[in-house]
């Protein structure tokens, strides 16, 4: 049975659209049990972005998603044959490298297919044209008890690692305020960098070595945004996990969950690294659910979603959930 054999490399791709065939996320999954590449994109130009009638009446939030995955997918292949980037002196270089191949191919698309009527997204006085934000993740496996890897971002979708310690988010939202993902939910606050055609943006990247077996997700906002705390997201995976009986069953369960909460498009990908079988997996998260509900979710639900209860809660958890800023700036090595 699929289910029993080793899941080592194996994806599982959550989307939804709010609108068929229009969904302004993008995505790739190129991963196998030696690693690969992850990416997401969500773009935004929201429901009044202007569309280009050349380009199948598309909008520039849907382009530029796609303009910049597919960017970040030929930027990964040349990599081929290249050593892993070893430390953060060669990762910021990899980032800035990636930073200009994007800048390039949006600047000659927006020249190429110049929108007379462009849509943009103004931010406090600021225009973006094509605006996008982007999540990638590079992963090398190739060890028998570690994984490699190297978050590259811009914008508030996020990359995360789930182990038998819980969650963890390895990305830092470009955000007006440095709100954090609590404060985020209910403030909605403004994005601050992004992938675009015509202003200077940046590609943020923090890279570490984790232990095997893990599980290392991507996610756009509508993934996460629509939950009342940023502890729900991490209980969304484990709960549908442990209600699952293979990895397609786990996702299906994800997709119904999502389809319900979710207002936007939302894109969520999941690679599992070295877990013997489905069932391996999930008894190896079965004692964090178990803990995780306890002391993080009955609490909450039982004082009837208390703002004032979920901080204090939340002061906890995000100990283990954030990385700081200090460990980013660190000189880490892989």
């Amino acid at each position: 049975m699929a289910s029993e054999q080793p899941i080592n490399g194996q994806v599982i791709l959550v989307a939804s659209e709010v609108i068929a065939g229009q969904g302004e996320d993008s995505f790739a999954a190129e991963v196998d049990a030696c690693g690969g590449l992850l990416c997401v994109a969500d773009g935004c130009g929201g429901i009044g972005a202007r569309r280009y009638e050349k380009l199948e009446n598309q909008t520039e939030a849907y382009i530029a998603a796609r303009l910049a995955v597919d960017t970040t997918r030929t930027w990964a292949a040349s990599l081929d044959g290249q050593n892993f980037p070893a430390a953060k002196t060669e990762a910021l270089l990899a980032a800035d490298q990636l930073r200009a191949a994007l800048a390039e191919t949006f600047s000659a698309f927006h020249s190429e297919h110049h929108n007379a009527a462009a849509s943009r997204v103004i931010i406090r006085g600021l225009q973006r044209t094509l605006p996008t934000t982007l999540c990638a993740v590079l992963m090398d496996a190739r060890a028998d008890d570690t994984l490699a890897l190297l978050f590259f971002w811009a914008g508030d979708s996020r990359g995360y690692v789930l182990t038998a310690d819980g969650l963890r988010q390895c990305t830092a939202d470009h955000i007006t305020g440095h709100a954090d993902a609590l404060e985020n939910l209910y403030r909605d606050a403004r994005l601050t960098n992004m992938v675009n055609a015509d202003s200077p943006f940046q590609v943020d990247v923090y890279g570490f070595r984790q232990s095997k077996p893990c599980v290392v997700l991507l996610a756009t906002d509508g993934a996460f945004g629509y939950l009342p705390t940023p502890m729900e997201f991490e209980l969304l995976l484990l709960e549908t996990l442990q209600a699952a009986k293979t990895l397609d069953g786990w996702r299906n369960r994800l997709n119904r969950k999502l389809s319900k909460i979710a207002s936007d498009d939302s894109t969520l990908i999941i690679a599992c690294f070295g877990f013997e079988s489905f069932q391996a997996m999930r008894a190896y998260y079965a004692h964090r659910y178990s803990v995780y509900k306890a002391t993080y979710i009955t609490p909450i639900r039982r004082r009837k979603q208390s703002i004032a209860h979920a901080r204090s809660v939340w002061a906890t958890y995000r100990q283990t959930y954030e990385v700081s800023e200090e460990m980013r700036d660190a000189d880490w090595r892989l």
